[in-house]
C-alpha cells in the first residue's frame, strides 16, 4: 500500500460548513482542526476531496480528534473523473470512528472522492450537529505519487434542503489601499421556495486606503442581481452592515451569493470588483 497521502493539501468542498469548520479543515494535516457540516443541517451531507487529476487509489483513512468520544458515522463513498458525475466505489455502511476509521476501496482510478454521510450515532449532542471529519487520506498502491494539477473542475453544486446553512467568504481588495471583507451569516430555507439571509458584512480597511464602498449582492440564476444596502471603510476603520434579506425561488434553482466593492482611486473611482459567486442549489 502507498504510504503518501495523495490528498494532502488538495482543494476540498463540502455541501455546507459550520462557522470556521471549513472543507480545508480536513485536508491541513492537523486533528485538532476539523470539517464540520452545517449545525443541525439535514442529512446527508457530504465533504469532498480533489486529487488534482486520475490517481490510483486503493484505501481510505477517515480521523476524529483523538480526545472525542467514539462515533458511527454512515456513509457512501463516490469517485468521479470530473467532479458532476459520481459513481458508487463503496455502498454505504456503518464505520466507528474510535477515533480513526479505514475504508479499502475496489481497486479504481479517480479523480475526486466525495463521501457522502446520511448519519451520525455520536453520543449526546454529537449526533444531532452533524458529519464530523478531522483527517481525509487516500492512498493508492505502493508507488502511486501525487499528479499534477490538471484543469479546474467546476465548482460542485452545494444542495440546501429545508434548515439552516452557514455562509463565510470574503476577500481583500488593493486598488488603493488594502480593505478585507468578510461575510458571515446563515442561510435558511423554508422547503416551499422562501429563503432568508441574515448576518454581517465586516469591512476593515487599512491605514493608507482610500474610500471602499461595499454591498452582498443576490439572487437567483436566472434573475438580476440584488443589492443590499452599503457600508464605507477607510484610513484604518472598520464597519459592520447588518445584511437581512429575504426571497423566492423554485426548488431545484440555484441562489447566488457575492460581494461587491469599488475604491476611490487617485483621479476619481475605480472600477466594481466582485467576489467569486457562492452557489447553493435548493432542494
Amino acid at each position: 500500500m502507498g504510504d503518501i497521502d495523495l490528498a494532502a493539501g488538495r482543494k476540498m468542498w463540502a455541501s455546507s460548513s459550520s462557522s470556521g469548520k471549513g472543507p480545508e479543515m480536513a485536508a491541513d494535516g492537523l486533528l485538532h482542526t476539523w470539517w464540520e457540516s452545517a449545525y443541525k443541517a439535514p442529512f446527508p451531507q457530504w465533504i469532498q476531496v480533489d486529487l488534482g487529476s486520475r490517481r490510483s487509489v486503493r484505501r481510505l483513512v477517515l480521523k476524529l480528534r483523538d480526545d472525542w468520544p467514539a462515533q458511527n458515522q454512515t456513509l457512501t463513498v463516490e469517485g468521479s473523473d470530473d467532479g458532476t458525475a459520481f459513481t458508487t466505489l463503496v455502498a454505504s455502511a456503518r464505520y466507528d470512528f474510535a477515533p480513526h476509521a479505514a475504508i479499502d476501496l475496489p481497486e479504481t482510478s479517480t479523480r475526486c472522492i466525495r463521501l457522502v454521510f446520511t448519519a451520525n450515532n455520536g453520543p449526546g449532542p454529537w449526533g444531532e450537529r452533524g458529519a464530523f471529519l478531522s483527517g481525509f487520506e487516500v492512498y493508492g498502491p505502493p508507488g502511486e505519487q501525487p499528479g499534477e494539477t490538471g484543469p479546474a473542475l467546476p465548482e460542485p453544486k452545494k444542495y440546501v434542503g429545508p434548515g439552516e446553512t452557514y455562509l463565510t467568504f470574503g476577500t481583500n481588495r488593493s486598488a488603493a489601499g488594502i480593505v478585507h471583507l468578510y461575510f458571515k451569516g446563515e442561510l435558511r430555507w423554508d422547503g416551499e421556495g422562501g429563503y432568508t439571509i441574515n448576518g454581517r458584512l465586516d469591512a476593515t480597511a487599512g491605514r493608507e486606503s482610500r474610500r471602499a464602498t461595499v454591498w452582498l449582492e443576490y439572487g437567483g440564476e436566472n434573475e438580476s442581481w440584488k443589492k443590499s444596502a452599503e457600508t464605507e471603510a477607510a484610513n484604518g476603520t472598520s464597519r459592520t452592515l447588518a445584511i437581512n434579506l429575504s426571497g423566492k425561488l423554485a426548488t431545484g434553482e440555484k441562489l447566488e451569493l457575492r460581494l461587491g466593492t469599488w475604491q476611490g482611486v487617485v483621479l476619481g473611482i475605480g472600477g466594481v470588483e466582485y467576489t467569486d459567486k457562492q452557489q447553493y442549489t435548493i432542494s
